[in-house]
């Protein structure tokens, strides 16, 4: 889908339940960085709906919004970081990040908001009042950010591991600023071995714990920042159902 607020063409994929559609139409899940975790929360899904009786999770389309393969990096770093009057690339795992473009998250929303959401409108049985949002990494990031800015776009937003750490913790300073008290949930669940990212996820969660919002928080013990995806998306997709 090309997006003329982005000037980007995302390669965009939906998962469809093969059952009945449900009286008020297919929640949706959209999928950050899809292109690596939406068919694995697919079949998450489907296995949980075997005994949803007993796990809570119900069906939903599965929109995965992804980057094309050989700019994926660099472009995830434009779409995911919010506009900022200057930006601080860091030393990160013991190298200096090389400045990217970075920036773009209120076109990225604006991508959401005006042209992806009504196309998944348009063409499948959902509910709109069902939409959440999954990011992880710069993704999460993102999540977090929108949750922030646009906290009703989505009626659920999910942070895997979520970047607090970049331009100096600026996110942190949004927080801190916001005084919308938001009741729309938001979850975050973080690797038990990310280190400072734990600490961050945890300041994030305990602002929001503090003002007595809807917040979920959950350390993925002995997990990194690739493995807590699997070991952490049935607790998603129950946050999601619930």
């Amino acid at each position: 889908m090309y997006s003329t607020y982005c000037q980007y063409d995302y390669p965009i994929e939906v998962f469809i339940p093969e059952m009945p559609v449900p009286k008020d139409g297919f929640p949706v899940i959209f999928v950050l960085d899809g292109h690596r975790y939406a068919q694995m929360m697919f079949i998450a899904m489907k296995n949980q709906m075997l005994v949803s009786e007993k796990t809570k999770v119900h069906p939903s389309i599965i929109v995965s919004v992804g980057h094309n393969q050989d700019e994926a990096s660099n472009r995830r770093f434009y779409d995911f970081t919010a506009p900022a009057e200057q930006y601080h690339f860091p030393i990160r795992r013991g190298k200096a990040m090389e400045p990217v473009p970075v920036g773009g998250a209120a076109d990225f929303q604006q991508f959401f908001i005006h042209e992806l959401i009504p196309y998944i409108c348009d063409k499948y049985d959902v509910n709109r009042a069902r939409f959440s949002l999954y990011g992880h990494s710069l993704g999460g990031l993102f999540s977090l950010w929108c949750y922030l800015t646009e906290p009703n776009l989505f009626e659920k937003y999910v942070a895997i591991s979520p970047s607090v750490w970049w331009n100096n913790h600026d996110l942190l300073r949004i927080l801190h600023e916001n005084k919308e008290k938001s009741v729309t949930p938001v979850a975050i669940f973080v690797g038990g071995d990310e280190g400072d990212m734990v600490d961050d996820a945890l300041t994030f969660y305990n602002h929001r714990l503090a003002a007595n919002l809807p917040v979920q928080f959950y350390v993925a013990l002995e997990e990194n920042h690739a493995s807590v995806i699997p070991a952490t998306l049935s607790r998603a997709l129950r946050f999601i159902s619930s």
